[in-house]
């Protein structure tokens, strides 16, 4: 029974420690996603790779249109064409398409480590200017809106993180 008694009273001593420290605590959180969009310089980065990738899906459109089409006119020409001659126009149009294959797929992996090192390099950016807002507001912690299940709109501080970085980076 002693043991139960130790057991209770160290357990509702820590509860209430513990309840007592976070009453202190300042969380906040923001949105990162947002924060890239909406600022000037993150916005600046995300219309860059935009544009990149629609220049390249075009010139990858127009190189699969003209592989299927060199395709079709082999097809039409199987009865003219010997069968060697056949066969060798479609191994030279598997390479083809082999070879822009690889392009494609080297062009989307090299575009998508492009993007993420650049957005990493502005969030690396941003950081110092959270930090700071951080400090001069007393915040202890300060989460992402996207780990947050339900939150009250008042600990949002994106606006002024937004405005802030704006302000700041030009």
């Amino acid at each position: 029974m002693l043991k139960i008694c130790k057991f209770i009273i160290i357990y509702l001593f820590l509860f209430f420690n513990l309840s007592a420290h976070s009453a202190d605590l300042k969380v906040v959180y923001l949105n990162l996603d947002r924060i890239v969009k909406s600022t000037n310089s993150g916005n600046l980065i995300l219309k860059k790779f935009d544009k990149q990738k629609k220049e390249n899906v075009e010139k990858f459109k127009l190189k699969e249109n003209e592989l299927r089409d060199k395709e079709q006119d082999i097809i039409k020409k199987k009865n003219i064409l010997s069968e060697e001659e056949f066969e060798s126009k479609v191994l030279a149009l598997k390479k083809e398409m082999k070879k822009y294959n690889e392009e494609r797929q080297n062009f989307f992996l090299e575009y998508e480590q492009n993007k993420k090192k650049k957005l990493n390099e502005f969030l690396v950016n941003i950081t110092p200017i959270i930090e700071t807002y951080v400090k001069e507001n007393s915040i202890n912690i300060v989460l992402n809106e996207k780990n947050l299940f339900i939150a009250s709109r008042k600990f949002d501080i994106t606006e002024q993180i937004i405005k802030i970085i704006d302000k700041s980076i030009k």
